[in-house]
Parts: structure tokens; C-alpha cells; sequence
């Protein structure tokens, strides 16, 4: 078989190209995962909008399955109030990193939720996640059911228990030094 050759008059719709637009830019590659969130000290949840995509009919039981898997619901409660950063969904989940990165590029592909990247006039990049019109209504029944609320329950819970257990093993460790 032969390599064919590239003829430069094509357009490249390789998954790395992106589109700028103004101070936005939507990710066509949803592979990282670690996201380059910038600058993470900033609290500055005000985000601009990306340009509307066009709604598309959510297949029920890809959306069914995604949401009986770990972090999904959590992440699509944490998306109802508006577009957020990989360490701001992180960072409110009892899950793994892998998991949210690996949710967040699944949402995404079915159609829950968009990624883009937004430049904000002081420099650098900050890639978004956002719920698409077509995941409201779920949005908006993960809200009736205080998921949001029941994840930071669970969050302290969890860091109540990791203390608990460090301060055991504290006690553990130095009744042994002791002997």
C-alpha cells in the first residue's frame, strides 16, 4: 500500500485543530488528563459563554449507563450552576482524578456538557466545562435531589475518617517507639 500524499488545498480536521473565537476556544481533543487549568489561586468563577453548538437528541441509554457509573452524577450537579475547571469539579469530589478526567471527557462526547478553553485579557489558557441545553432538565433534578450538598457532606465525612485513621497510626506508631 502506498502513502498517500497530503494535498495542502485540503482543510486539516485532524482531533487537534481547535477554532478561536474571540477569547474562546472549543477543544475538538478531549484526551488530557490533567487539563492546564491555570493559574489555580484565582477564584473567579465568572466565565464567558462559548459559542452556542447546536442542540443534538441525547441518546437515553448511553446517558443511562453513564450516570449509574462513579462521579457522574456528581459532576453533572457541580456543572448546573455554571462552567467549571477540571480542579474546581476535582476538587469537590470523593473520587479520583483519573475518574473526573475520564467522566468529563465520557459526558462530553455524549453530549451532557462541552469543553472549551477561555483566554482571559491578564494572559493564559483555561479550559471550561459546561452543561449543553439538552442536560438541564437532569441538571435540574440532581438540584431537587441536594446533590450538591450531599457531596460536601460526603467530602468532610471522608476527611473526618482520613484523620481519625492518620491519628490512629500516630498513636500506633509512637506506643511502639516507646517499648
Amino acid at each position: 500500500m502506498e502513502p498517500q500524499e497530503k494535498d495542502n488545498n485540503m482543510p486539516n480536521n485532524s482531533d487537534d485543530e481547535r477554532e478561536t473565537i474571540g477569547n474562546l476556544e472549543e477543544s475538538s481533543n478531549s484526551g488530557s488528563v490533567y487539563p492546564d487549568d491555570g493559574d489555580m489561586s484565582v477564584d473567579d468563577t465568572s466565565y464567558a459563554e462559548p459559542d452556542e453548538i447546536p442542540e443534538r437528541e441525547l441518546d437515553t441509554a448511553k446517558i443511562s449507563d453513564f450516570f449509574e457509573k462513579k462521579g457522574a452524577v456528581e459532576i453533572l450537579a457541580h456543572l448546573a450552576d455554571g462552567p467549571k475547571r477540571f480542579n474546581e469539579i476535582d476538587g469537590a469530589l470523593v473520587v479520583s482524578h483519573g475518574t473526573v478526567s475520564s467522566r468529563l471527557t465520557e459526558g462530553a462526547r455524549i453530549g451532557l456538557w462541552k469543553e472549551y478553553f477561555y483566554y482571559p485579557d491578564d494572559g493564559g489558557k483555561i479550559k471550561l466545562y459546561q452543561l449543553n441545553t439538552e442536560a438541564e432538565e437532569f441538571a435540574e433534578l440532581a438540584q431537587k435531589e441536594d446533590i450538591v450538598e450531599t457531596m460536601k457532606r460526603k467530602r468532610q465525612a471522608t476527611q473526618q475518617h482520613d484523620q481519625a485513621v492518620s491519628n490512629f497510626q500516630e498513636e500506633i506508631a509512637s506506643g511502639d517507639s516507646e517499648e
